[in-house]
C-alpha cells in the first residue's frame, strides 16, 4: 500500500463502509461516542485546524484587546480611572468581536456537517464534507453566528445600563434578557445539526430548538457545562495564581489549537443527534432513529 494511501485511510477512514458492523455497533450512545472518538480522533485533528483558521481574526482580536487590558491594569492606572477605560474597552471588545464570530458561523456549519456524519457512524470526508457543508447552509450558518455574536453584546450594554440607572425599572428587562440568553445558549447548541439536517427557516430551527432545550432543561444544562469544563479550569488557575499555572493555562489553549474545539462539537453533534432523533424524527414517518446503535433483531 502506498503512503499516501495508509495516509488517506488515517485521515479520512475507510470510504464508503461504516466503522462497525451490525454485530459491533454499540448498544448506547456513550459507547458510540467513545468508539467514535476512537476512530475519528485523526481526522478531528485536522477538521480542528480548519476551524482555526475561521477563528483566528477573533482570537487576534481577543488577544490584542487583552494585552491593552493587562497594559491597563496597573495600580497607578486604576487609581486615575484605568477601570473605566477597560471598560470602555470590552465594550469595544465585543462591538468588532461581533462581526467576526459571525462570519465564523459558515464554518459551523462545515464542521457540523463532518461531525454529524461522524457521530452517526456514517462516513464523511473531513475536507470535502465540510466544504459542502459550508456551502450548502452558509446563509443560515452566517445568521446563527450574527446571532452568537450579538448576545454577548446585548447583555454586556444591558449590564452597564443597570450599573447607571441601578433601578428597578431595569433589572426585570435585564433579568428577562440574561434569562434569554441562557435558552438560547442551550439552542446554539442544537442549531448547526438542525440547520445541516433539515430544510427549515432559520427561525423554525430556533424555535424547535428552544422547546427541545427546555424539554430536556437538565440534560442540556449539563451538556453545556460539560463543554466549560476546560476554560473553568484556566480561569480557575488564572486567579489562583496565574504566574505559577501559567503552564495550565497555556496547555489548554494548545490543546484548543489542535483538537478541543473538534471534541466540543462532536460532543454537541452526539447531543443533538439524540435530541433531535427522539424529539423530530419519531414525528416524520420513515425517519430514522438510533442511528449509528444497534438495531433489535
Amino acid at each position: 500500500m502506498a503512503f499516501k494511501d495508509l495516509f488517506a485511510r488515517y485521515f479520512y477512514g475507510k470510504p464508503d463502509k461504516a466503522d462497525y458492523t451490525q454485530a459491533d455497533l454499540p448498544e448506547t450512545r456513550r459507547q458510540l461516542f467513545f468508539q467514535v472518538l476512537r476512530v475519528r480522533w485523526g481526522g478531528m485533528v485536522g477538521l480542528n485546524l480548519l476551524y482555526l483558521l475561521f477563528w483566528l481574526p477573533a482570537a487576534v482580536w481577543t488577544f490584542l484587546c487583552l494585552a491593552q487590558v493587562y497594559a491597563q491594569m496597573t495600580p497607578e492606572q486604576l487609581a486615575l480611572g484605568g477601570a473605566l477605560n477597560v471598560n470602555g474597552l470590552v465594550f469595544t471588545w465585543l462591538l468588532v468581536l461581533f462581526p467576526l464570530v459571525a462570519l465564523t458561523g459558515p464554518a459551523n456549519m462545515g464542521v457540523s456537517y463532518v461531525l454529524r456524519n461522524w457521530a452517526r457512524d456514517e462516513h464523511a470526508y473531513a475536507w470535502s464534507d465540510f466544504w459542502h457543508g459550508f456551502r450548502e447552509n452558509w446563509k443560515q450558518g452566517l445568521a446563527l453566528g450574527a446571532v452568537s455574536g450579538f448576545v454577548p453584546l446585548a447583555l454586556y450594554v444591558w449590564l452597564n445600563i443597570v450599573d447607571v440607572y441601578g433601578s428597578a425599572i431595569v433589572y426585570v428587562p435585564a433579568a428577562l434578557a440574561a434569562i434569554c440568553a441562557l435558552i438560547y445558549a442551550l439552542a446554539a447548541m442544537l442549531m448547526p445539526m438542525m440547520i445541516v439536517t433539515y430544510r427549515q427557516g432559520f427561525f423554525g430551527h430556533l424555535k424547535n430548538a428552544v422547546i427541545i432545550s427546555l424539554a430536556e432543561l437538565p440534560r442540556a444544562i449539563g451538556v453545556k457545562l460539560l463543554t466549560l469544563v476546560m476554560p473553568a479550569i484556566a480561569c480557575a488557575c488564572q486567579l489562583i495564581d496565574s504566574e505559577r499555572y501559567a503552564w495550565v493555562t497555556s496547555l489548554i489553549l494548545g490543546l484548543y489549537c489542535v483538537f478541543l474545539l473538534a471534541f466540543n462539537k462532536l460532543i454537541l453533534a452526539s447531543y443533538a443527534n439524540a435530541m433531535c432523533e427522539k424529539h423530530i424524527n419519531t414525528k416524520i414517518d420513515g425517519a430514522p432513529v438510533n442511528i449509528g446503535l444497534r438495531r433489535e433483531e
